[in-house]
């Protein structure tokens, strides 16, 4: 029988493979349409993973602060997931790879607030690499006689994240039609997820202190990233 250690270890294997062969599918998830239809008496959040060079492999845990579980994702894909009219927190962490001994960095740690309608659709993309703890920053690395390239920015090899959200204003907005059809689309296996996540609260008390933590130290700029706004939402496709 395979220790717990050694089953995080089969598993994030497993979704490096995944990710050089084909896309990895984490827990609690099932296959969906990229695009159902809305519903009209929620909203609908769909999160976006495109793949890019500073992924950190494993998959990342999404959940409201209050306790409800909206999902997991994955390099390379999208997860749809409902939740009720509202004001909403959500926070986001690296499942696998803290279970494999990484250290918990608040800028490893995402964090979203916003209120959102019913019957509206709002895009948010998972950045990696990219932020530090309060918000967006380049790094170079230096090569000697030439320019610099950008570099990931990683401190305790803990792969920083965001979650952002995406607008017609936003630079990224135009890759939505692209992404919303090639990522392979995820569901929420809620049954399974929240009763995961009813077993393990103090981990998500704990992620939530250090993701608000996080959100009172972000420069204005990044909070408004952070954060989305109730008209952000689309009634059709991007």
């Amino acid at each position: 029988m395979k220790t717990s250690s050694a089953l995080v270890c089969s598993a994030l294997c497993m979704a490096a493979s995944s990710a050089a062969c084909g896309v990895y599918r984490p827990p609690y998830t099932q296959a969906s349409q990229a695009s159902p239809p809305a519903d009209s008496h929620q909203a609908t959040l769909v999160f976006l993973w495109p793949t890019t060079s500073c992924d950190p492999g494993g998959y990342y845990v999404i959940a409201a602060e209050d306790g409800r579980f909206l999902g997991t994702i994955s390099s390379g894909t999208q997860l749809r997931s409902v939740v009720a009219p509202g004001p909403l927190s959500i926070v986001g962490w690296n499942e696998l790879q803290e279970r494999a001994g990484n250290a918990v960095t608040p800028a490893a740690v995402s964090v979203l607030h916003g209120s959102v309608l019913a019957g509206q659709t709002y895009y948010v993309q998972l950045k990696f690499g990219e932020w530090d703890e309060q918000g967006p920053r380049e790094q170079y690395t230096a090569r000697i006689g030439q320019p610099g390239w950008r570099s990931c920015i990683a401190p305790d090899h803990s792969m920083t994240t965001a979650m952002v959200r995406l607008t017609p204003a936003s630079e990224a907005w135009k890759e939505l039609p692209q992404w919303t059809t090639q990522l392979d689309g995820l569901a929420p296996d809620r049954g399974a997820g929240q009763a995961w996540l009813d077993e393990n609260r103090e981990t998500l008390r704990y992620h939530r202190v250090v993701a608000e933590a996080r959100f009172a130290k972000l420069r204005p700029g990044a909070r408004r990233l952070a954060t989305l706004d109730i008209d952000d939402g689309t009634s059709g496709a991007p």
